[in-house]
């Protein structure tokens, strides 16, 4: 009975993908950009970024579950997710949507811990999570949908901390978004062949006949706000913002060359949680030091 439960469980964690952590961590970076951007010395922030951890993956894990129910029948004509828990059967539509919605309970538990303003502006995004897994059925932009989605973390995280929107931390975002439409498009590239199959669009086959070109100008976007947003940032030196600016265009022109090279499209896209860490880091070096 007991190994039977466990079965179960890990059945429903792989389901939310909590087996393979990097989309948390990629929603949950933004987050901490907002927050860290320009932390508020009457705030937590340590108690903040914590709660806002717990929040990233259960909302993953949630979206992720309502991405398979959408795809439960593409998924199974798909190399790469013909495996996932619902594509197998493993378990019920109706346990699947249960568990779906026991996480965005818990994530309803997490946001009302905040001011009315983030409440507001997290929900506000939920209509565009819920309907993400449909835009590739009937656009070829399905990767400009996530970037909006996965980076609006860093309006939750800033709110947290602040009271009124400014031009960095909106540059912030945007640069976010750029970026997540990058690597994502790279990530993309996997199922190609598949998704021309089944009829499922998406960035990586709209730009397939120029994927360099394409792929640069959104590295190129993304570095351009991000630098931005550092310079029009009260914190920090003039000295750090530099090297802050350096710092992201080294990472972006490896990734690039990575892509360039058609180095692992996976590995690419996991070094991304590294690239959103980095981020992290030099925000905080930014502010404390």
């Amino acid at each position: 009975m007991f190994k039977r439960i466990i079965h179960k469980l890990m059945i429903l964690l792989e389901f939310g993908r909590y087996n393979y952590p990097t989309g948390a961590f990629l929603l949950l970076w933004p987050c901490f950009w907002g927050v860290l951007y320009q932390p508020n010395p009457n705030v937590p922030v340590l108690g903040t970024l914590f709660i806002l951890t717990i929040g990233a993956f259960v909302m993953r894990g949630a979206g992720c579950c309502i991405n398979d129910l959408f795809d439960r029948d593409i998924d199974k004509l798909v190399s790469r997710t013909k495996n996932r828990p619902l594509a197998q059967e493993k378990i019920s539509i109706k346990t699947a949507i249960l568990f779906t919605i026991f996480q965005l309970l818990i994530g309803l538990v997490i946001v009302i811990q905040f001011s009315a303003k983030v409440i507001f502006l997290s929900f506000l995004i939920i209509p565009l999570v819920i309907s993400y897994p449909l835009f590739k059925r009937f656009t070829n932009y399905p990767q400009v949908i996530l970037g909006v989605v996965f980076n609006w973390g860093v309006f939750v995280g800033f709110f947290s901390q602040n009271q009124s929107l400014n031009f960095g931390v909106t540059c912030l975002y945007l640069g976010g978004v750029f970026y997540t439409i990058a690597y994502d498009t790279i990530y993309g590239f996997q199922d190609i062949s598949d998704d021309k199959k089944v009829g499922v669009k998406s960035l990586s086959i709209r730009i397939e006949k120029n994927k360099n070109k394409f792929v640069l100008i959104l590295f190129l976007t993304s570095v351009f706000f991000f630098i931005i947003s550092f310079f029009q940032n009260v914190n920090g030196s003039i000295y750090f913002k530099i090297c802050s600016s350096l710092t992201i265009i080294l990472i972006f022109t490896i990734q690039f060359y990575a892509f360039y090279r058609e180095v692992s499209l996976k590995r690419i896209f996991d070094s991304s949680v590294i690239t959103g860490g980095i981020i992290s880091i030099l925000f905080v070096i930014q502010y404390y030091f």
